[in-house]
């Protein structure tokens, strides 16, 4: 902290493998070794993550309350965090943003993924801060203000009595796809309301 290195019980070691061992023998001890992920690495003149302050080509800003052109040393405003505009600062490890680096950072780690592969796939699995499963449904199911009657529509209310349909699954979107394309699948299905069950008997 500060400049001042302080003495921990780890050591970081690098292996010429593409499988680590489960421990090694340094001496008279043997030590467990597991796989090293690093914290998102912040810049502390943006406050953006991704580069160091050496590299950084953007503006100074503030990590206590996002404002451009001061330090966060001697600021006294509201907490706001630069990259999710969270209530809290941009240092904060309560933040959305610094968990979804640190999860993409493990990831890519973990599968030995490229840090783009690692992104895509946390983002797709991650909802959207401020999206609720309830308000996009809500906004997928408002009356739409077409003049034509929707023929698709029609033909799968009369399917969904006797057929029952999975929920739509999450995604990272804003929102979700129209309902059109699930209806013509729905359309195009057997009809099955003469349907009878058949059971077989045990012959004794």
């Amino acid at each position: 902290m500060d400049g001042q290195l302080l003495n921990t019980k780890h050591l970081i070691l690098t292996f010429d493998s593409s499988k680590l061992p489960e421990h090694i023998k340094a001496g008279y001890m043997r030590l467990s070794v597991r796989t090293y992920i690093p914290n998102p690495l912040r810049c502390f003149k943006c406050q953006r993550f991704g580069h160091s302050k050496t590299s950084c080509r953007g503006t100074l800003t503030c990590a206590r309350c996002a404002e451009v052109g001061h330090e966060s040393t001697d600021c006294t405003r509201a907490e706001k965090c630069v990259n999710c505009k969270g209530e809290h600062t941009s240092f904060s490890r309560n933040c959305f943003a610094w968990k979804q680096m640190k999860e993409i950072i493990s990831t890519k780690i973990k599968k030995q993924i490229s840090y783009q592969e690692a992104r895509k796939l946390i983002k797709s699995q991650t909802p959207t801060p401020g999206n609720s499963y309830v308000s996009v449904v809500k906004k997928s199911t408002a009356p739409s203000s077409q003049t034509k009657p929707d023929i698709a529509a029609d033909s799968s209310s009369k399917q969904s009595a006797s057929t029952p349909r999975a929920p739509p699954a999450m995604t990272n979107q804003p929102s979700f796809p129209s309902v059109a394309p699930l209806c013509e699948k729905a359309s195009a299905l057997p009809d099955l309301t003469d349907f009878k069950l058949v059971t077989s008997k045990k012959k004794s």
